[in-house]
């Protein structure tokens, strides 16, 4: 089996054909519910009956172990959350859980950002790939556009996003939707990957788990202390940038952050990655795993 890479801010693939041995790992995963605290975060997410959180350890599992991934993509997850009753090896939708401890960002650039100019960047940057992609024997992806175009909440302080990409192969189009939520020293970060067809479903879980999660006290948004917290580098535009792996300087103007965008690493996140185009098909045509 080809061994699937990821990205953890871009996305998280499963495989097609589950191996026996991978049924022994399953049951040895120890999935929580109810308060779960992410201390790193200084935060907590109250899950209910309906989800299933994977701590630290069985993230590192289910990403390396099941879904073949480098160990080195495991290394900041903080865990992962699935609808409850789902199997890891199985299509479905995961959020990994991540924390970036880059101070509190600025929301000032949230309402005037050029989002549709910036999409139309992204689009040009994939098919500038694309003959690459050909030449390591891959197939090419289009960046249909904005599945949502990002929002910022003014009040819950998150923001949110999904793109949806088409591989040429007449496979289903994809789905990746990013939630991030703003504190006092940093953003949480939840991931999801999957089918277009699944966009309700992805949105409304991303949107239930960001109400279900709360910065402890001191710890929030609105607990910012001007003068003497450290401030991000960037604002919101940035964080939706550094979505797909783009590092952008602080303050960036709508076409210098553009500009950002061309950056190959940023493109190659982007875009998923020539290493990650095969394997990610798998995820459209995975058969049911046996008992």
């Amino acid at each position: 089996m080809r061994p699937i890479w990821i990205a953890l801010t871009a996305v998280s693939v499963l495989p097609a054909n589950p191996l026996p041995a991978q049924a022994e790992t399953v049951d040895a995963l120890s999935p929580q519910s109810g308060a779960i605290v992410l201390t790193e975060a200084q935060a907590q997410i109250g899950l209910s009956d309906d989800y299933s959180f994977y701590g630290p350890e069985d993230a590192r599992t289910i990403l390396v172990e099941i879904w073949e991934n480098p160990p080195s993509q495991a290394e900041n997850a903080l865990g992962i959350v699935m609808p409850a009753g789902d199997d890891p090896r199985q299509q479905s939708w995961g959020a990994i859980i991540t924390w970036e401890p880059i101070g509190w960002v600025d929301s000032d650039d949230a309402r005037n950002t050029d989002y549709a100019g910036l999409m139309v960047q992204m689009q040009s940057a994939a098919r500038a790939l694309n003959a690459q992609r050909r030449a390591e024997g891959y197939p090419e992806v289009q960046v249909l556009g904005w599945a949502q175009e990002p929002r910022y909440d003014s009040v819950a302080h998150t923001v949110s996003w999904a793109r949806e990409l088409h591989f040429f192969d007449d496979e289903p189009n994809a789905l990746h939707y990013d939630m991030r939520l703003l504190g006092r020293r940093g953003v949480l970060s939840m991931n999801i990957v999957g089918t277009m067809d699944q966009l309700a479903q992805i949105r409304a879980g991303a949107a239930d788990l960001a109400g279900r999660t709360e910065f402890d006290s001191g710890a929030r948004y609105e607990d910012f202390e001007a003068g003497r917290d450290d401030v991000a580098a960037y604002g919101v535009a940035g964080v939706v940038a550094t979505g797909v792996g783009v590092a952008v300087a602080k303050n960036v103007g709508a076409m210098a952050l553009l500009g950002k965008l061309l950056q190959p690493l940023g493109i190659a996140l982007l875009v998923l990655g020539t290493a990650m185009l095969t394997p990610l098909r798998r995820l459209f045509s995975r058969k049911k795993p046996d008992n």
